[in-house]
C-alpha cells in the first residue's frame, strides 16, 4: 500500500496541491493519506475524491478574505514598498487582530464546508487520518476517519488546523484543540502503524514538531529547495509559485531527474565526465571548490544552476543540459570563471 503524509504549514500547503497533481500525472495510486493542519484539509479533499480539483481550489481562493483581513491590510501584506499606506494598512490589521482576539475561523469553516463531502470521504476506498492535540490535557490524537463521528469530521479537520492565532473556540465535546503540529507535523507514523509499505512525506517547513519514525521505513521525502513564503500569505502569485514548485519537485523525484532548484534530463556521471574532458584542471578545481563538489556531475549542475538563476531562467521546465549550456553561451556576457568553465563544456569536438 502507498501512503501520503502531508505536513502542516498554512498557505505553504499550496505546495501540496502541486505535489498531488504530479502524483496523478505519473499514475501513482495513493491508498491512504494522513495530514496535520493544512495537510489534514488537503488530505480530506484528496480522500473524498476532490484531489483533481485541489490546484483550482487553491488558485481560486482569496485567502485575504478567508482570514477576514481588510482590503488595506491585504494591500500592505502584498506590497513590496514601505510607505504611509502600507504602515496604515499594517496598523489596521494588527488592531483588528487584537480587537477580535485572534483571526476568525468563519473563512476556514466555509472552505471546509464547501469542499469536504463527509459521505464521500467515509465511502472512499482511500484511508484518511489526521493529527490534533486536545488542549485541556495536551493529549495528542491520531484519528482515522472510522474513529471519528461523521458529524464531527469537519470539526476535527478544524481542530487539526487550530493555530493559537485563531480566536479561541470550543470545537468538539466542549473542548479546545491545538494544531496537530504541536505533536506531529507530518504524521508518517499513522500510516506505518497501519501497514503502509511506501510513504511519500511532503514537507513544507511549517511550525511544529517532527515525530521520529523508523529510519528503515520506505519514506520518500518531497520538499522544496526554495522558500514557500510565509505561513500566512495572501498573495495569489506566491500560491501559484508554490503549486508549480510542488509539481516539478515531485516530477523530479518520480522521474528521477537531475538538478537541485531546476530539473534536468537524467544523465550519468560518465556523461558529465565526457563533456568536461576539455576543461583545464585548475579551472575545474576552482569551480568544484566554489561549489564544494567532488564529482563532475554535481559540479556541472551547480554551475549551470548558478548562471541560470543569474539569468532568471524559468524554474518550471525540464532542461537538456547541453541545450542550456548553448543558451548560456549566447546570453551571458560577464567575464566570470564559472561562465568560462561552462562555455568549454563540449559534447562534440
Amino acid at each position: 500500500m502507498i501512503g501520503l503524509a502531508l505536513e502542516g504549514g498554512g498557505i505553504r500547503g499550496s505546495y501540496e496541491a502541486g505535489v498531488y497533481e504530479a502524483l496523478i500525472k505519473c499514475h501513482v495510486k495513493i491508498d491512504g493519506v494522513c495530514g496535520t493542519s493544512i495537510g489534514a484539509l488537503n488530505g480530506a479533499m484528496i480522500a473524498s475524491g476532490k484531489g483533481h480539483d485541489l490546484v483550482n481550489i487553491w488558485r481560486n481562493t482569496e485567502f485575504g478574505r478567508v482570514f477576514g483581513f481588510s482590503d488595506n491590510f491585504i494591500k500592505a501584506l502584498n506590497s513590496k514598498e514601505f510607505n504611509w499606506d502600507t504602515l496604515k494598512g499594517t496598523i489596521e490589521g494588527i488592531t483588528d487582530f487584537f480587537k477580535n482576539k485572534g483571526l476568525n475561523l468563519d473563512g476556514i469553516k466555509k472552505i471546509v464546508d464547501d469542499n469536504i463531502d463527509v459521505k464521500a470521504l467515509l465511502n472512499s476506498p482511500i484511508d484518511y487520518g489526521l493529527c490534533t492535540v486536545r488542549m485541556k490535557d495536551f493529549k495528542p490524537m491520531y484519528l482515522f476517519k472510522e474513529e471519528m463521528k461523521p458529524d464531527k469530521i469537519k470539526d476535527y479537520i478544524l481542530a487539526s488546523s487550530f493555530l493559537p492565532i485563531f480566536k479561541r473556540e470550543k470545537l468538539i465535546d466542549n473542548n479546545y484543540y491545538l494544531d496537530g503540529g504541536f505533536y506531529d507535523l507530518g504524521p508518517v507514523n499513522m500510516l506505518l502503524k497501519k501497514g503502509y509499505k511506501k510513504i511519500y512525506l511532503v514537507k513544507i517547513h511549517g511550525i511544529g514538531f517532527h515525530k521520529p519514525y523508523d529510519s528503515k521505513a520506505n519514506v520518500v521525502i518531497i520538499e522544496p529547495k526554495r522558500s514557500l513564503g510565509r505561513v500566512i500569505e495572501v498573495n495569489p502569485k506566491r500560491i501559484d509559485e508554490n503549486i508549480k514548485m510542488g509539481y516539478y519537485d515531485t516530477i523530479k523525484i518520480l522521474k528521477k531527474l537531475d538538478g537541485l532548484n531546476y530539473c534536468f534530463k537524467r544523465r550519468s556521471e560518465a556523461y558529465y565526465k565526457f563533456i568536461n574532458r576539455f576543461i583545464d584542471d585548475d579551472l575545474y578545481k576552482r569551480v568544484a571548490m566554489f561549489f564544494n563538489t567532488d564529482n563532475y556531475k554535481d559540479t556541472t549542475i551547480k554551475a549551470l544552476e548558478h548562471i541560470m538563476e543569474s539569468l532568471h531562467i524559468d524554474y518550471y521546465q525540464v532542461y537538456n543540459p547541453m541545450k542550456i549550456i548553448k543558451y548560456i553561451k549566447n546570453n551571458y556576457e560577464k567575464d566570470f570563471f564559472i561562465y568560462k568553465y561552462l562555455i568549454n563544456l563540449k559534447y562534440f569536438w
